[in-house]
């Protein structure tokens, strides 16, 4: 699906070109300008942010390990 129209980017797109980020060891941090220049181009209008920022974090949330304790349990843990 194209995410952004006046760069004609799709959300594949966008997600391969923010876990080849996350994969090079001295890479930037997936932030979407650097998405962009990463696909060698540049945001114009912006509107398309929300959804770039969704789809270039999805893969990073997924790999982390999901805790069945919710915060204030961890904290209560951590403070014993």
């Amino acid at each position: 699906m194209i995410i952004c129209s006046c760069n004609v980017l799709s959300d594949k797109q966008l997600r391969e070109a923010a876990e080849e980020m996350r994969a090079d060891p001295n890479g930037k941090v997936p932030t979407p300008g650097a998405v962009f220049r990463h696909l060698g181009c540049r945001p114009r209008c912006g509107s398309c942010f929300p959804s770039v920022i969704d789809i270039i974090h999805e893969k990073s949330s997924e790999e982390q390990p999901k805790s069945e304790e919710t915060p204030a349990e961890l904290k209560q843990a951590s403070n014993r």
